[in-house]
């Protein structure tokens, strides 16, 4: 249940947040996602809505945004999405990529009720 981990952390994130800015409710909290994050985009939606249904969140829509993966060739200079999730090679010259972006699960924006 990677998931639940991941949806209690973003909770307990959003309550802190709508906490510290006096917020009344929370209407909208905005997650990017990677597409290399091996994240269920159902899975988290059903974990935050179990998780919010005993506080300020209550009611509050859960919006996903999916991140690329992109990754650079330090080799031959190639810079942009990574075809084959599981070996990351790079299409040019078939060395091992960098992962520079799609990899991270954060918490991009609030809308509060203030």
């Amino acid at each position: 249940m990677h998931e639940l981990s991941i949806a209690t952390d973003l909770v307990n994130t959003a309550l802190r947040t709508a906490m510290d800015n006096n917020a009344k409710r929370v209407i909208s909290v905005t997650v990017e996602a990677g597409e290399l994050a091996m994240v269920n985009p159902e899975q988290l939606e059903f974990m935050y809505d179990i998780l919010v249904e005993d506080n300020m969140l209550k009611g509050s829509k859960l919006k996903i945004e999916t991140v690329p993966a992109v990754g650079e060739c330090t080799y031959c200079g190639y810079k942009g999405p990574i075809e084959d999730r599981f070996a990351c090679s790079c299409p040019k010259c078939g060395l091992t990529l960098k992962i520079i972006a799609g990899r991270d699960i954060c918490l991009k924006n609030m809308e509060l009720e203030i």
